[in-house]
């Protein structure tokens, strides 16, 4: 069985790499028993992927992630956050949200986003990105299926801009440096 059809998310870069993967993990935890099944009859990894990629019509890097994969994947809780993140990735995104964010000091800054300001403050410049970024993922990229695209002031050796998206990819660039990614969150 190939992984579930949807229409493929336009390719950002890990966009579409992790849609591939979590299609890939769905389509294995779709029926859990033939996938254990698979896994006992294997001889050893190498054996495993190649009666993956066979049995699922997958590659290479997809099958090595259902063979990867842990128990606690098949718990209903976990298959909904796997089937809620896959319709983000499925889902038509609209246009970015400009924001702008002003450190007002090392530890404070204010995030102006849709004609509203939010104030931030933690322990260091990173405690209040991340502050920022968690509140841009819940509030806005999330729910409006818009990535959020920031410009970022007041930080001499701090980025520049801060990019957050629906699937919950975050990056940062620096000046003259490229785009560094912030990885998964």
């Amino acid at each position: 069985m190939p992984p579930a059809a949807g229409p493929p998310p336009a390719d950002d870069g890990h966009r579409g790499e992790r849609f591939r993967i979590l299609s890939a993990i769905e389509s294995a935890l779709a029926d859990p028993v033939r996938l254990l099944g698979i896994l006992l009859d294997s001889e050893d990894d190498d054996d495993a992927i190649d009666r993956l990629m066979d049995a699922y019509g997958v590659d290479a890097v997809q099958a090595q992630a259902m063979l990867e994969l842990q128990f606690r994947r098949v718990i209903p809780a976990n298959r909904a956050r796997l089937a809620d993140e896959l319709r983000v990735l499925r889902a038509e995104w609209g246009p970015p949200v400009v924001a702008h964010i002003e450190f007002t000091g090392r530890r404070s800054a204010v995030l102006s986003i849709d004609g509203a300001e939010h104030s931030f403050r933690a322990g260091g410049v990173h405690g209040v990105l991340d502050k920022i970024m968690d509140f841009a993922l819940d509030e806005v990229a999330v729910p409006a299926l818009r990535p959020v695209v920031a410009s970022v002031a007041g930080l001499p050796d701090g980025p520049v801009r801060m990019t957050i998206t629906p699937s919950r990819d975050g990056r940062y660039e620096y000046p003259d440096e490229p785009v560094a990614p912030t990885g998964e969150r």
